[in-house]
């Protein structure tokens, strides 16, 4: 009985690493999101996955008729939530609103659904806005906050936040807000992202900045180096300078801006200065919504019994679960044959059929908008009529009117799924405090006046964008019950794709594959070498009839 042959090591070593690639696939990766609960009377009539850990659901029912469009993004997802701001600006020239569809095509995103609502006559996003940690718009004291983290958190609640320009001789200045409009006896900075002017409509002193480094917008928990380059007293309406701000005061704040600029021009104070903001909280995206739906499982939120809270109307809601798992979810309405809306009590009690144990309501009626692969997919309800020989826009077809089509309402901003990228961000020079004579010293990514990778052509121009101005002030003229509630992207830094990514798997399989194939040439020819050796070391026959000694 011979003994069992023994492996050679390059089999070994080429079993070990398949072994290891078996193991690598069968570690789990994102959650699936056929683990999504289905609430009650609801059937999945669609499924698909737009990206590694992101599950796109169309759910119906027929009694009373529904369509809901449900995005379910994994926690750990190699994607990232981003709010963009409508045409990049706050208070810009006219169209001031700008479609979803549009917003998502500029991002590149995966899917998105329309966010905050819009002020009435202003257009304005009525809370916060912050993208990227650019604060481009502080929060209202009458609106609640969807903002995400910097460790990938949702929260509801309305961030704290500090501002103040400190000279030279440390008298410094309170920002009482940013891009919003001035309140009386207060202070408020205006940045590119308001638009070309301040639009301040009273007399105040106006004070014109230039930003030194970083370049870019405010970011909170960023010190930024500032030259106060001149005052205005008594402006309107001033012209804010690309690369730069305006600090516009009235009252009180116009008195302490005076103040300012008469100690630098009699030389107690340098014309340099830091100007910084700071929160409570490390938020990095940030929209306006209202109200609040769920808290700890349970419905949150009054009933003052308004057609808005009872009435079935299309919404647009996010949640979040216990395990970090996000719920981008829109329901269609104001179509009887089609989906007839939700009421704010159904529109949370769906969400914690979902999972939700945290939600918020974003704004609804004809701003709700799910896209999809570039394409939207719900049944948005505004629609184009014909009456009286006029081409009308309307919020649900009235009696007299010939329906031409549904249309697409631009909005205030807008919630996206983007696709995490990585990218190196070099080392910073910190500006030098000392230099200025401070003992703070300013810190934060360099901002950078390159446009973003992210960042297409707008599709607001030419005709398109003459339709959307058309569209947006006939839409903005027309009250809508389930609209309102009483009354520039950088470089993303994401997370790593989790190890059960298929490209992560693929690049493991290579890399382990081709590991083996080296280690088993390798084995071959130190093998080839070995039997050469031998053969040399091994005595020659002393002649043809004598045999070697047996091995």
């Amino acid at each position: 009985m011979q003994p069992p042959r023994r492996p050679h090591p390059w089999r070994r070593t080429i079993g070990a690493a398949l072994g290891a690639v078996v193991l690598t696939l069968a570690v789990p990766g994102s959650a699936s999101a056929s683990d999504v609960a289905i609430p009650a009377g609801y059937t999945v009539t669609g499924r698909d996955t737009p990206a590694d850990g992101v599950e796109h659901l169309v759910l119906t029912r027929s009694n009373p008729p529904m369509l809901v469009n449900v995005a379910r993004i994994a926690a750990g997802a190699p994607v990232s939530l981003r709010a963009v701001l409508s045409n990049d600006t706050v208070a810009g020239d006219e169209p001031r609103l700008e479609t979803t569809s549009s917003m998502c095509a500029r991002v590149h995103c995966v899917l998105g659904v329309n966010a905050d609502f819009a002020g009435v006559g202003d257009d304005e996003p009525l809370g916060a806005f912050v993208t990227d940690g650019a604060l481009l718009r502080t929060p209202s004291s009458t609106h609640h906050q969807l903002s995400l983290t910097a460790d990938g958190r949702l929260t509801d609640q309305t961030f704290a936040w500090t501002g103040k320009l400190v000279p030279t001789d440390l008298q410094p200045v309170t920002v009482d807000g940013v891009n919003v409009a001035r309140p009386a006896g207060k202070t408020v900075l205006y940045t590119p992202a308001f638009g070309p002017t301040t639009k301040t409509d009273t007399p105040g002193v106006e004070l014109t900045l230039r930003v030194v480094k970083p370049a870019g917008e405010f970011r909170l928990g960023q010190t930024a180096s500032v030259d106060l380059v001149s005052l205005a007293d008594g402006a309107t309406d001033g012209a804010i300078p690309p690369g730069g701000a305006v600090l516009a005061g009235e009252g009180a704040g116009a008195d302490a801006l005076r103040s300012l600029w008469a100690r630098v021009s009699n030389g107690a104070a340098t014309s340099r200065a830091l100007l910084g903001f700071n929160s409570d909280a490390p938020v990095m995206e940030s929209v306006g919504g209202s109200p609040i739906l769920i808290k700890d499982g349970k419905r949150w939120f009054t009933d003052p019994g308004d057609n808005f809270t009872d009435g079935r109307h299309p919404r647009t809601v996010v949640g979040w679960t216990p395990a970090g798992d996000v719920l981008l979810v829109t329901v269609d309405g104001r179509q009887p044959a089609v989906s007839v809306g939700m009421s704010l009590f159904e529109a949370a009690d769906f969400l914690i059929g979902l999972g939700a144990t945290e939600a918020m309501n974003l704004d609804g009626g004809g701003s709700t908008t799910f896209v999809h692969a570039g394409t939207v997919v719900n049944k948005v309800s505004d629609v184009q009529v014909r009456n009286g020989g006029k081409t009308l826009i309307r919020h649900s077809v009235e009696k007299g009117d010939t329906l031409l089509g549904h249309v697409e309402r631009p909005v205030a901003s807008a919630l996206v799924v983007v696709p995490s990228i990585a990218v190196s961000v070099p080392p910073v020079d910190p500006l030098a405090g000392v230099v200025l004579g401070l003992h703070e010293q300013a810190l934060g990514l360099p901002g950078g006046s390159a446009p973003s990778p992210w960042i297409t052509a707008s599709a607001g121009k030419g005709k398109a964008g003459s339709a959307a101005a058309q569209l947006a002030s006939d839409a903005a003229s027309i009250p809508d019950g389930a609209s309102a509630p009483d009354g520039r992207l950088p470089a993303l830094v994401g997370p790593r794709p989790p190890v059960g990514a298929p490209l992560v798997q693929a690049a493991v399989l290579i890399d382990l594959v081709a590991l083996a194939a080296v280690a088993g040439a390798a084995l071959a020819v130190r093998r080839r070498g070995g039997l050469r050796l031998r053969h040399r070391l091994l005595p020659k026959p002393a002649d043809q009839g004598t045999p070697l000694p047996p091995r």
